[in-house]
């Protein structure tokens, strides 16, 4: 019925659209038939007037003219323009940019196809119909720090139009000349005060952004945050030949040779028994920029970006969602020595202590009583994942699978009728501890604890008057497996083999019975008693008159009027026997001696009705009824005529 009900709506919404499009399609073919005048949009669009009194007005809207770019929509407001993607509808008219922008490098929102992040289709009062000023409306996408620090380029302040193009261009970063000849416009080479600044090396040939941040700095000259001494000091000629050379920019020794000149100490400390392939082969430039970097110690790009550029593998690990928060907030250096160790994988501890370094709790953990193996051998990693994963807590696996990857015996175990809730949801940690536990088996709390802690209901049993030895010393497990059974209510096995466990006699004296009370024989011991708890002695849920009427109800269905039942201080148990009996009935002694036991102390009264000793009655269930009669004396209904006119010597001598 559901589904049939979908496909309605979905017939419905299509039919909808095939009537519009339609409508929309032949509505101008209509209106010049029948000899209508279209309505202008504006009628009913008057929010949009005072657009027009903007200082710069889009062209087609400022004649009124709507459907240059609109779709008409008549009564139904659905926006529906000539072209779905933005750029398409606006290369309609700005043609020379259609045709440029296919061998630029373009502007990341006109790539997507979209012009309105920058401009109003209407009317503003910015030029260009831009949204807001050039360098207000450019840093609502780029980040506003990369603008705004200490010392701020000239033409950020002004406009970014200065240096870039709006749309693209055929230069990198969208620059609107080559980077060496665009910075010559306002910087002068050939002064000396820049020659001097600069050494007077001839970087007319470089990029200033090698060494120059091109936006914003916390350094005077716009020079990137880290800066290497020699270049601080305008000592090029530390590393570089002299400026007046044939070749200036030649260094004076190569690969780390130079380097080591001035990092003696540096030197030393590479010398360890892992050693990183750059540092081996003397390739310091690999990783550190010999003159100025954004990022700290020269590095050419931040801590994790510096090593994903060779370790392409570990570029997934950034797009994890729960990433390590070492190399989240340090990069890889949180954990790894960047030049040399003597440890696998270039660590800056053992594999077994690492993880110690930041989770110091571990140093508690590992010191309780029950661990977890691969916590006792310190392999984190048979768990976690050292870099990030998408799981919490950095596991290699869900929290729902990892446990079955080494516990696989386990698994199969579990797969029964019954299954605990935890187990079922494959939550683990609901009752164990995942490294270690001052509790067997892991557990994170004691045994007594653990189940009452979700059990809250059992609580209110323990405040019973009698209680089940189990529940009083809280030993859940004796009675119920805590992962999976095959009987209701996680019971270990079936109920009259889980209660002869302890109950031995009662079990034992059955093989000898001839007559079994059904529900014992049955196994439905919890039929009588509570298994946990009760007010009532031997457990049972209620006083055993009520009790045993649960079932046997026909007693009281008769119409009563005297009988066992109608005493307050009778119990169904003064006659029966509740498990077994070697007696029809479960009856705990033999007529008539069963009866006497009682009715003895009426022996004078008895005699006379019975017209002789009690001791000489043979059988009393023969006139009376056990439980109720409509008679007196609880005679039976049915009797032979002449002992209902009480004339017993017509047949007894």
């Amino acid at each position: 019925m559901r589904h049939n009900s979908i496909f309605k709506r979905l017939n419905l919404a299509l039919l909808f659209l095939t009537i519009f499009t339609l409508y929309t399609c032949a509505h101008e073919e209509i209106i010049k038939k029948r000899g209508f005048t279209p309505k202008p949009c504006i009628e009913c669009h008057k929010n949009k007037l005072d657009l027009l009194k903007m200082k710069f007005v889009h062209n087609p809207f400022a004649k009124k003219d709507c459907e240059v770019c609109h779709l008409r929509h008549g009564k139904i407001a659905v926006l529906s323009l000539k072209e779905t993607v933005e750029s398409k509808l606006c290369y309609r008219c700005h043609t020379d940019l259609s045709s440029k922008i296919e061998k630029m490098n373009a502007h990341t929102a006109l790539k997507k196809g979209k012009c309105v992040p920058c401009h109003n289709p209407h009317a503003t009062d910015t030029k260009y119909l831009l949204k807001k000023a050039s360098t207000d409306i450019c840093i609502t996408c780029h980040k506003k720090e990369a603008f705004s620090k200490q010392y701020i380029h000239k033409p950020v302040k002004d406009d970014c139009l200065i240096c870039h193009g709006p749309h693209g261009t055929v230069n990198n970063n969208n620059l609107i000349k080559k980077e060496e000849d665009l910075c010559s416009e306002c910087h002068s080479y050939s002064k000396e005060k820049f020659r001097n600044s600069h050494g007077n090396y001839p970087i007319n040939t470089k990029r200033c952004s090698e060494c120059h941040s091109v936006h914003s700095s916390n350094n005077d000259k716009l020079l990137k945050e880290s800066i290497h001494i020699p270049l601080k000091q305008i000592n090029c000629n530390e590393c570089h030949v002299r400026y007046d050379s044939k070749e200036p920019f030649l260094t004076l020794f190569t690969g780390s040779d130079l380097c080591y000149r001035c990092h003696v100490k540096e030197k030393e400390s590479f010398k360890k028994d892992k050693i990183h392939d750059p540092v081996s082969k003397g390739d310091c430039t690999k990783c550190h920029s010999p003159h100025t970097s954004d990022y700290p110690k020269l590095i050419l790009k931040d801590n994790t970006e510096i090593c994903t550029q060779c370790h392409e593998k570990m570029k997934t690990y950034t797009k994890l969602s729960n990433m390590h928060k070492p190399m989240k907030e340090k990069g890889c250096i949180a954990c790894h020595n960047p030049h040399s160790s003597e440890y696998k994988f270039y660590l800056i501890q053992s594999e077994d202590n690492i993880c110690f370094i930041c989770h110091e709790n571990l140093n508690l953990e590992i010191n309780e009583k029950y661990k977890h193996i691969p916590f006792t051998n310190l392999e984190c990693t048979k768990c976690h994942e050292s870099h990030g994963s998408n799981f919490k807590k950095m596991l290699r696996y869900p929290e729902t699978d990892l446990c079955y990857t080494c516990h696989k015996k386990e698994e199969k175990e579990f797969f029964k009728t019954y299954i605990h809730k935890p187990v079922n949801e494959k939550k683990c940690t609901s009752c164990h501890m995942s490294h270690s536990s001052k509790n067997a088996k892991l557990l994170n709390n004691s045994n007594e604890n653990l189940c009452m802690g979700c059990h809250k209901n059992k609580l209110t049993e323990l405040k019973e008057d009698e209680l089940h030895e189990p529940l009083l010393r809280k030993d859940c497990t004796l009675c119920h497996d805590p992962h999976a059974t095959d009987y209701i209510a996680h019971i270990k096995s079936p109920l009259i083999e889980l209660c002869g466990k302890c109950h031995i006699d009662t079990i034992e004296n059955v093989k000898k019975v001839k007559v079994i009370h059904s529900a014992f024989e049955e196994g439905r011991c919890s039929t009588c008693h509570n298994p946990h708890g009760s007010k009532m002695k031997h457990l049972l849920p209620t006083r055993p008159k009520e009790m045993c009427l649960t079932c046997h109800e026909r007693i009281v269905k008769q119409d009563i009027k005297k009988g066992h039942l109608l005493l307050q201080e009778d119990d169904c148990l003064n006659c029966h026997k509740p498990h077994y009996s070697d007696l029809k009935y479960l009856l705990s002694s033999p007529d008539p001696d069963l009866c006497t036991k009682c009715h003895i102390k009426d022996e004078k009264n008895l005699k006379i009705s019975h017209l002789k000793d009690l001791k000489n009655v043979k059988n009393c269930l023969s006139c009376h009824e056990p439980h109720t009669s409509e008679r007196k004396g609880m005679l039976r209904k049915i009797q032979h005529e002449p002992f209902n006119k009480g004339d017993c010597k017509s047949c007894h001598e």
